[in-house]
């Protein structure tokens, strides 16, 4: 059988007290190392934060910045699209009078070549264009031929004639178109005048034919007078 000692331990009366000191010292230790790594991790965030707030203003930069770029394009694509339209209009301004200067040309060359005796008044050429359902563009041109060519004010008349309803109608230009106050129309020219407008043909009127008159404002003498069918070009 086997023998059992007893073992000894000598009771020391500082032995508590050193255990308590070690248990203080672990203590202050943890809490040194967490206040520690507390600061380690607010100085992170802290550091994180400042990035953060960085990013933040160059993206806040950069924005305004493409915000300004955006402006100056859309500023620019306006002044382009205005430069645009004005070129427009001007091409536009300066095909019809392109288109005035031969119509001009033309009617010179048909004077020079004319060698028939002078016929006093008349209209060389007369032409009605589609603008839309109700609206007519017409443009005929007034001509003097006389012995001795003088520079004379001549008085038009124009009517419309057609069919409203069963009834015959005839209206003036004056009620067609609205930059023509009044008639007779006064013209003064020596050779030639081109004139034109705009029709604008009232609800169930048909019209058939186009009526001028022409006479010298001097004299109640009717010098030139002739239909024209109605015929629209598109």
């Amino acid at each position: 059988m086997a023998e059992r000692r007893s073992i000894v331990v000598t009771y020391r009366q500082g032995f508590k007290y050193w255990m308590y000191g070690i248990l203080l010292l672990v203590t202050v230790v943890s809490l040194m190392a967490g206040m520690f790594w507390e600061r380690s991790k607010a100085s992170g965030i802290l550091a994180e934060k400042h990035e953060l707030a960085s990013r933040v203003s160059a993206l806040e930069s950069l924005v305004k910045s493409k915000a300004t770029e955006l402006e100056m394009i859309r500023v620019n694509s306006e002044v382009d699209s205005v430069a645009l339209e004005n070129a427009r209009q001007e091409m536009m301004g300066l095909q019809a009078q392109t288109y005035q200067d031969q119509e001009q040309l033309q009617l010179y060359r048909e004077l020079l070549e004319d060698i028939t005796p002078p016929s006093g008044l008349s209209v060389s050429r007369f032409q009605l264009t589609l603008v839309d359902s109700t609206n007519i563009a017409y443009r005929w041109v007034a001509r003097q031929k006389t012995a001795k060519m003088e520079t004379s004010t001549i008085l038009a008349d124009i009517r419309v004639m057609g069919i409203r309803g069963d009834k015959p109608v005839s209206l003036s230009l004056s009620e067609l178109d609205t930059e023509v106050k009044k008639m007779p129309l006064a013209i003064k020219f020596k050779y030639f005048s081109i004139n034109q407008g705009i029709l604008s043909l009232p609800d169930g009127f048909n019209p058939d034919t186009v009526e001028i008159s022409l006479r010298y404002s001097w004299s109640k003498k009717l010098i030139y007078k002739k239909a024209f069918d109605w015929k629209v070009e598109e």
